[in-house]
């Protein structure tokens, strides 16, 4: 048995002492010691800035919901602090206390938590109602107070590039955030409208500010500290530049267990004038939204689906900048204009940033990482060492499953005892409805040991079926993925599932040296030939004659763990990029 204790805060719980993490992790550990459980091994799952209503990226939880075992004693400070959705919140506690049997107790009351009649459901989820109906009613008055700051001309929101944040104290002593025009950041705005206006384009004018070294937005951690064709459009259709704070155009909802950004509606969107905070005059602002043309700007919400079987999962080793899709004229191609794959942040925002000039043929790239892959990956010597490995794990499983129902027919003996002095209690009482209830709960662990039970007893002949089923299905999966490989319309999908960990394209050039072309690294998981195998890596190398790749120390690296093989190969058979 293993004692776990679970800690939350939230963001809106900020500086509120009753629900910082410190108070909680004492609460539980007085509780520990009351139950007298200081002995038995301790572990520790902590959130902190996590919504109580997100239950699919607070990892702690998940790492909770992922450990627990039969007979572990659970211990937080409250329902609310597993969640604030009403349903989540029951199906949690549901998987904890009644399908797994730990035993969860909330310090604040001192009671255990039961989940074995229907009252015991319906109090979790009225407790959950109402903490949700809490968390809903705390998002309302955080979303009038930010809406009434913008009435006053302050800010409720990030920074914006053009603008200094400045702290300010009301007569209260509360203190608010206002924004100061910066003179260096506003010129460099005014110069990108101007340049706009003289028939420059988005990507035209990134090239030009980083070839200059003009300082950029920040973009945090994610950013590269340059000028990108989309940061500039975002410059050109801002309207706080021409004095106007719109605010509430984009709202984030829950859809599907994610926070995702979606258009407000129209009404709920606020407008203020702000003259302060012009930096171009109006002339010039409506000039240049009269030249985006009668499509308006676009909505920066989402992204559409990649189009191109490499977009979006691979990166450029060089500055770590994603792979796109580009139509250029390459080496010996004439005046045709042709699909390639080249790196986003060379293309968008010059060499300045990025110095690797490879464009290279679509169909060159990924016929030659197919071809790659059918030869050395997909292949029935592979399935048989991932079969291999599906044996071996399973026969690893066969002494702790002896021991496992060694454990449950021993828990099963002690429950039918306890059934029986129930049973005898509730005769001699008269049906007290306490026994009653207890003598139900027995009946429904007893039920529950003797499924496991007989699910934990699997002969040898049952395993070997599985095994059987498995590579029955692994086949089915192999031919499916070596059929969407060489089908275009499916061929991102079988490349999604290959490499979800993506891909490297390195700058390299043809043996000769008289052209570039790219070079492609990256992990191949063979957990997409079967779930079973996902959890170990099996290591595989390619034929040591293999004449796909040039560099035979990179053909043969493998790596350990995780259901992957290392590929490393060069994709130039055919014209080459520009710049080569």
């Amino acid at each position: 048995m293993n004692v776990r204790t679970y800690c939350r805060r939230s963001k809106n719980d900020e500086g509120k002492q009753q629900f910082s993490l410190d108070v909680q992790a004492a609460g539980c550990a007085e509780l520990i010691e009351r139950m007298d459980l200081g002995a038995a091994p301790t572990l520790h799952y902590v959130d902190d800035g996590r919504s109580g209503d997100d239950f699919h990226t607070r990892s702690g939880l998940r790492q909770l919901l992922a450990d627990a075992k039969r007979g572990d004693v659970i211990v937080c400070r409250d329902q609310s602090r597993l969640g604030r959705d009403a349903i989540e919140v029951t199906l949690v506690v549901r998987d904890l206390v009644r399908d797994r049997g730990c035993r969860l107790y909330y310090y604040a009351t001192g009671q255990e938590v039961l989940f074995a009649t229907a009252i015991d459901q319906a109090t979790t989820f009225i407790q959950g109602t109402g903490h949700q109906m809490e968390l809903e009613a705390i998002r309302s008055r955080t979303r009038e107070a930010l809406r009434s700051r913008v009435r006053d001309g302050r800010i409720a929101g990030g920074s914006c590039f053009g603008y200094t944040l400045e702290r300010k104290s009301d007569g209260t002593g509360r203190r608010y955030t206002i924004a100061v025009v910066n003179d260096e950041e506003a010129a460099i705005v005014r110069r990108i409208f101007e340049l706009y206006l003289d028939d420059h384009g988005h990507k035209a004018i990134a090239h030009q500010l980083n070839n200059e070294g003009v300082r950029a937005p920040s973009a945090g951690r994610r950013g590269s500290g340059s000028w990108a064709p989309g940061a500039v459009r975002t410059v050109l259709l801002n309207a706080r530049y021409r004095g106007v704070y719109v605010h509430g155009r984009i709202k984030k909802v829950r859809q599907g267990g994610a926070t995702i950004r979606a258009k407000a509606d129209p009404h709920e969107v606020l407008t203020v004038e702000v003259p302060e905070w012009r930096v171009v005059d109006d002339e010039t602002w409506f000039a240049v939204q009269e030249r985006f043309g009668s499509k308006g700007p676009r909505a920066a919400i989402g992204r559409p689906p990649a189009r191109y079987a490499l977009t979006g999962l691979a990166k450029c080793a060089h500055c770590g900048g994603a792979i796109l899709s580009a139509r250029t004229r390459v080496y010996g191609g004439g005046k045709e204009r042709v699909k390639v794959y080249a790196c986003s942040r060379h293309h968008q925002r010059g060499s300045a940033v990025c110095p690797v000039t490879v464009y290279q043929r679509m169909d060159d790239v990924e016929g030659a990482l197919v071809e790659y892959i059918s030869r050395n990956v997909l292949t029935e010597r592979v399935l048989d060492e991932v079969l291999a490995e599906i044996r071996v794990q399973i026969e690893a499983q066969l002494p702790k499953r002896e021991a496992d129902v060694s454990a449950l027919e021993s828990e099963l003996r002690d429950v039918r005892a306890e059934q029986r002095r129930l049973a005898k209690a509730v005769a001699l009482a008269d049906d007290v409805p306490e026994l009653v209830s207890e003598l139900r709960q027995r009946s429904t662990r007893i039920q529950f040991l003797e499924s496991q039970i007989l699910a934990a007893k699997k002969t040898p002949d049952e395993l070997a079926k599985l095994v059987k089923q498995i590579e029955r299905t692994s086949r089915v999966r192999l031919a499916d993925l070596r059929a969407a490989l060489a089908d275009e319309t499916d061929r991102r999908e079988a490349f999604l599932a290959l490499f979800p960990d993506g891909l490297t394209f390195t700058a390299a050039r043809t043996p000769g040296g008289e052209r570039q072309i790219w070079k492609i690294t990256g992990d191949v998981d063979l957990g997409s030939l079967t779930d079973a195998a996902g959890s170990k890596r099996i290591t595989t190398r390619p034929p040591a004659n293999d004449s796909n790749t040039s560099d035979p120390t990179a053909r043969n690296s493998t790596d350990g763990g995780g259901g992957s093989k290392r590929i490393a190969t060069p994709t130039g058979r055919a014209p080459i990029g520009r710049g080569s």
